[in-house]
């Protein structure tokens, strides 16, 4: 009788997040007093090997509650016409996604990730005259901090959130947004010694 051998299973994990703004600047944007809050539920897992002592992750996030403050009215480039602020909910979806994450079988793992997705509000972003469809770019530094065998506390305290439409509609404000995001990590597929 042939021994098959055991298929270790592939590490994998699952981390809900909220991000919280720090401020919004004009980088590829021109909206100032622009924010947005999410919290949401990001997929990472072992498929691409290993690059620069690293272990490469494709990513995945689902971001199911989106919240973005704007002015009540703006002009056709987002320079906002009112003193007051409204709140729009959103959703954002970013299949596109890798993560390089170094020292993983330790307790303080360092990493690198982006994504790149679509972000849709229930009102037009930044300007009557732009959409209620964008385009939503990630990226961050972060670092993963064991506290079981199971969880890991994970902060970005530099995240880079970009959002604009990229002239899908006449007007492309977009915003720029740098925030910390704060999570709970759970491992799957791991085996527990």
């Amino acid at each position: 009788m042939q021994n098959t051998p055991v298929r270790q299973p592939v590490e994998s994990e699952i981390s809900v997040m909220g991000m919280i703004p720090d401020g919004n600047f004009t980088m590829f944007s021109s909206p100032l007093r622009c924010h947005i809050w999410t919290l949401g539920v990001e997929y990472d897992r072992h498929s691409w090997g290993h690059l620069l002592k690293s272990e490469v992750d494709y990513v995945v996030e689902i971001i199911p509650i989106v919240v973005l403050s704007q002015p009540t009215k703006a002009d056709f480039w987002g320079n906002a016409k009112s003193p007051y602020q409204e709140l729009v909910p959103g959703v954002s979806v970013s299949p596109f996604g890798f993560r390089f994450l170094w020292r993983r079988n330790k307790t303080i793992k360092p990493y690198l990730v982006g994504k790149l997705g679509a972000i849709g509000f229930t009102e037009k972003a930044f300007s009557p005259d732009a959409s209620y469809a964008n385009i939503n770019i990630q990226a961050a530094a972060g670092v993963q901090i064991k506290m079981t065998e199971r969880m890991d506390l994970r902060i970005d305290p530099f995240e880079f959130f970009h959002v604009s439409n990229g002239y899908l509609a006449a007007s492309n404000p977009g915003m720029d947004q740098l925030g910390v995001k704060l999570g709970v990590t759970y491992h799957l597929g791991k085996q527990i010694q």
